[in-house]
């Protein structure tokens, strides 16, 4: 059994998984993460666990000591590489991409082993591509749609605004707000899917889309897309078959 940790900016994201079956999986705020633990202490000990860690509020060292106070199993906390499972990093600084970026990249190109796009839309919205030959070639980031409406509110004399509805002519304040942030980011989404559909020559370029707040652009999207609950756990699955597989073999030899 593996246990797998996305510890993003606003949510904690486990799962355990045996085999190729999910056991169990979970999600919690960062502000709530110490009761988690709990929920923990009743699960079976996992063989390895592995984490994506990226969030600012949550210290490595104090969640690493909860974890071994509940099993006696020392987590692994990934970084990106130049190169696993698959997927060659050309950031020009590769440690620098982010974990769960990384892990999200290994996950989309061991399912799809095409060129695509991977997005994922959480407190900031990531959008990366993949080459037909697992080759990363370079990303956007851009805040979620919470932040845009945090700073739209504290620079505007917008103060009370509510959460919209997407419409076609949005006609209050709250409508056109939402809207403007949703067009935003399927903007963004769009507009950088045709860039990588045209420098690959690929026209059937497939996204895959991840991240809890994902749903509020699904409806609208127009490109061919899929969506994958929690591309990163997936990654993170993935990329601890490979470090055991390597281990053992290490071991072997």
């Amino acid at each position: 059994m593996i246990l797998a940790i996305d510890s993003g900016n606003s949510f904690f994201k486990w799962g355990l998984k045996k085999d190729a079956i999910w056991l169990t999986k979970g999600e919690i705020s960062n502000k709530e993460i110490y009761h988690l633990f709990n929920t923990f202490k009743k699960l079976p000990s996992p063989l390895h666990i592995i984490i994506s860690h990226v969030a600012a509020n949550l210290l490595q060292d104090e969640l690493e000591e909860a974890i071994l106070s509940i099993w006696a199993v020392k987590p692994h906390w990934i970084k990106a590489r130049v190169f696993q499972c698959g997927v060659l990093n050309c950031y020009r600084n590769p440690e620098q991409l982010g974990s769960d970026r990384w892990a999200a990249l290994v996950a989309a190109w061991n399912f799809n082993q095409r060129a695509c796009i991977v997005v994922n839309v959480g407190t900031a919205v990531t959008i990366d591509a993949l080459s037909d030959s697992g080759e990363f070639l370079g990303g956007v980031i851009m805040p979620g749609i919470y932040l845009m409406r945090e700073s739209l509110q504290s620079g505007t004399k917008i103060r009370t605004l509510l959460t919209g509805t997407f419409q076609d002519f949005p006609q209050s304040t709250d409508d056109a707000v939402h809207t403007g942030l949703v067009h935003s980011v399927l903007g963004a989404i769009e507009h950088f899917y045709y860039r990588v559909s045209t420098q690959l020559n690929e026209p059937a370029l497939k996204c895959f889309i991840s991240g809890g707040g994902s749903s509020e652009l699904t409806p609208f999207i127009e490109i061919p897309f899929q969506v994958i609950d929690n591309l990163v756990l997936e990654g993170l699955i993935i990329i601890a078959h490979d470090i055991m597989f390597n281990q053992n073999k290490m071991s072997n030899d």
